[in-house]
């Protein structure tokens, strides 16, 4: 006889993706300049990037204009809008599938925390395919865009041969940024400052370089961003969700047993948990995830056209490996550099960890068909306790 807290009700998928595609793009770009900050602050640059947020974020305003904060939108929200509603539904329906068939009689599987750590590193593991095409040209469109001024001194010329400028003097980078003459010693020939490529071109140049593969760069290391994001989001979910069920009975249980009102209202208990707890979730996540995610935005943001210096001679291809970028970073910018841009993304993940179960929280309990129950199902009293967690 299947246990007491199997859950019967069945997901309609139709109404789950619907509902979640309309909800979900709102907070995806009022959130974005930060995703713009955070991208800014992680780049490989020969000018030293602001770690205020309202510096970036004014500099950029000043220097490529306010639409500049939202390059990539497009892109970004078509892919994460969907990659995410794919991720939800992956872990709904394995969930789904795991009571079904009662946690295939694996005893840890049980614990609330343990299957959600598990569907949630195999949600993100199934979707990062698919998100990572999206994230890789959303992001190459922000660099291009939003960090034009200060853009690293190698960035490529727009030549037939796209190759890039003559490799600049030291001392120089400042000379760049200013868009002043640069001159090599032993010649009174000025060279004119890099020049940027349009980011179409870019785009178009480094596919034909690399093929498809460019469109899934940086695939592994946002595997190794995404799995402890998720492995830490979900289970920091379930334990939240219990401290705030337990910290809105304690606040119940200090005031009057005969209050009509209380405090916080039944009808707003889901909404409080899911928020909480969602908010806790993704900054586990951020801190846990940090300095991978900081490999994953060096590997995307590259642009690898075969550089040339002055007289033609091909350079090396800057390594994207994600072995060889982390210790790149650790060795010329220390440690600490793998945190730049958490504030960022904190900003970005934290309401957006809250409004993802809230939303998510929504679609769910408007998609649910309920199934009729067997009869012997059906004559199980319920326990009390059980009574009691279902109301939240």
């Amino acid at each position: 006889m299947p246990p007491t807290s199997l859950d019967p009700s069945k997901i309609d998928f139709q109404k789950y993706y619907f509902y979640g595609t309309i909800l979900n793009v709102p907070p995806i770009l009022i959130m974005y300049p930060m995703r713009t900050v955070r991208l800014l602050q992680q780049r490989k640059s020969a000018v030293p990037v602001s770690s205020s947020i309202f510096t970036v974020i004014k500099d950029v305003q000043q220097k490529n204009g306010f639409r500049a904060l939202y390059a990539g939108a497009t892109v970004f929200s078509l892919g994460l809008t969907t990659t995410k509603i794919l991720q939800f539904a992956t872990y709904d329906y394995c969930a789904q599938k795991v009571k079904e068939r009662d946690h295939f009689g694996i005893e840890s599987l049980r614990s609330p925390s343990v299957l959600s750590g598990v569907l949630g590193t195999f949600s993100a593991v199934v979707t990062t395919f698919f998100v990572v095409p999206f994230d890789m040209i959303s992001q190459q469109i922000t660099i291009a865009k939003a960090g034009a001024e200060g853009a690293a001194v190698a960035t490529p010329t727009a030549s037939a041969t796209a190759i890039a400028p003559p490799v600049v003097p030291s001392g120089s980078t400042t000379a760049v940024a200013n868009k002043l003459p640069i001159y090599v010693t032993g010649s009174f020939e000025p060279l004119a400052p890099p020049q940027q490529m349009p980011i179409s071109e870019s785009l178009k140049l480094q596919f034909k370089q690399e093929g498809m593969r460019f469109l899934f760069r940086g695939y592994v290391a946002t595997l190794l961003s995404s799995v402890p994001f998720f492995a830490a989001y979900f289970p920091a979910y379930e334990v939240s969700k219990t401290w705030v069920k337990n910290g809105i009975e304690l606040v119940h249980s200090l005031q009057r047993p005969d209050s009509s009102n209380p405090f916080p209202p039944p009808e707003l208990h889901q909404l409080v948990i899911s928020s909480v707890a969602g908010s806790m979730a993704s900054l586990a996540g951020v801190i846990v995830s940090s300095p991978s995610d900081m490999v994953k935005t060096r590997i995307q943001t590259e642009q690898r056209l075969a550089p040339t210096n002055g007289t033609g001679v091909k350079l090396p291809m800057p390594s994207l490996k994600w072995m060889d970028v982390f210790l790149e970073i650790l060795r010329k910018e220390g440690f600490w550099k793998f945190f730049a841009g958490t504030k960022a993304r904190a900003i970005l993940a934290v309401p957006g960890g809250a409004l993802n179960f809230v939303i998510f929280d929504f679609v769910r309990s408007v998609s649910m068909k309920e199934e009729p129950l067997p009869l012997a199902i059906a004559q199980i009293p319920v326990a009390p306790e059980r009574a009691k967690e279902a109301a939240y």
